[in-house]
């Protein structure tokens, strides 16, 4: 579940981001969700539980400074990790640039299926330190696993990068949708597929032809993406045809095509820094902070601060039980005298 609290709520930008964001890890998140100025995040979390939430997407702006920070906490009991988000652009941006936008809609293919998550620069799970780990841990969680075997390919049809720069340590989060083309076949084929497909197309002018090969085997032709440009090496891949081909005598399994990959930037796209990672949702203990560094000393005065406001919170919790059970108690029994009297009423 994404949403944004306090000062985010008037600032039109960060509204539109949270969208973005929303639609970005669709088909797994609350898309209409409309929060209120009276709404805590206690009351998210409360909710998190009944509707079946793992993980919370908090945007918030300082008062005083007007940076923007994204939290992202684990359900019910954290921990949650602080990101300062440096620079954002909303798909609106995005397209603005592009010379070829692609154009999609929320409720198109691409949003079917969650994303295929890839992460790069980050350092090896064996190697890297402990808030590295849990921080990659919580990205992964973020979407179903998948399994090479069991996964069909054309359901894949977006991509969410997150790239980390070894030098600075920032993360760069980027959204892309998959295009694929064949590329085994000429540009004149392509285009009597693309009149099969779309009738509003006119069929090539085949007056000039005397046999139907001279188009088909056309050695001039060259397949790409465009008219103009060639496809790269290394962006073309094999795939193996899932949709099973019908003859006259049998289905025949469909077998490996080369296709053309590409990817188009979609957005929304952000820039991260890790600030701190605490250890429930948005409270409790820090287990790490990248600007401040503790002693011996004072991390064991913190951690008695922390217990005793542990059992000052499981106090409270065993005193509101109490109260509820004893309300329930005096509700019973004040029920119970009321159909006692009615009962001699009735009778008299």
């Amino acid at each position: 579940m994404v949403i944004h609290l306090g000062t985010a709520l008037h600032n039109h930008t960060l509204t539109q981001l949270v969208r973005d964001t929303r639609i970005m890890m669709l088909p797994h998140t609350a898309i209409n969700l409309r929060e209120r100025n009276r709404n805590k995040l206690k009351d998210f979390v409360v909710m998190a539980g009944p509707l079946g939430i793992s993980q919370l997407l908090i945007f918030s702006q300082n008062e005083e400074t007007g940076s923007t920070q994204l939290r992202f906490s684990a359900m019910p009991r954290g921990p949650t990790i602080n990101f300062k988000i440096h620079e954002y652009s909303l798909c609106k941006d995005v397209a603005r640039y592009q010379k070829m936008p692609k154009s999609v809609s929320k409720s198109g293919p691409e949003f079917l299926n969650p994303p295929l998550l890839v992460m790069s620069g980050f350092t090896n799970p064996k190697e890297a330190e402990q808030h590295e780990k849990l921080m990659v841990t919580m990205f992964q969680n973020m979407f179903p696993p998948i399994s090479p075997q069991n996964t069909k390919v054309s359901t894949i049809k977006r991509v969410l990068l997150l790239q980390k720069d070894k030098q600075t340590g920032l993360i760069d989060l980027r959204h892309y949708v998959i295009d694929t083309k064949l590329v085994d076949v000429s540009k004149n084929v392509k285009k009597l597929v693309k009149v099969h497909k779309k009738t509003n197309k006119k069929l090539p002018n085949l007056s000039k032809v005397d046999d139907v090969a001279d188009i088909i085997l056309d050695p001039y032709a060259q397949a790409g993406f465009t008219s103009d440009s060639e496809v790269e090496e290394d962006a073309v891949v094999e795939v193996k045809e899932e949709v099973a081909v019908k003859t006259k005598g049998a289905a025949e399994e469909g077998g490996k095509r080369k296709k053309a990959v590409k990817l188009t930037e979609i957005g929304p796209r952000m820039k991260l820094e890790l600030v701190k990672i605490e250890e429930g949702v948005c409270d409790g203990k820090v287990l790490y902070h990248s600007r401040i560094k503790k002693s011996v000393k004072e991390i064991n005065k913190l951690e008695q601060i922390h217990a005793v406001r542990r059992k000052e919170k499981e106090r409270r919790r065993k005193e509101q039980e109490e109260n509820i059970q004893r309300k329930k108690k005096v509700k019973i029994s004040g029920e119970a005298e009321s159909e006692s009297e009615s009962g001699e009423d009735f009778s008299e």
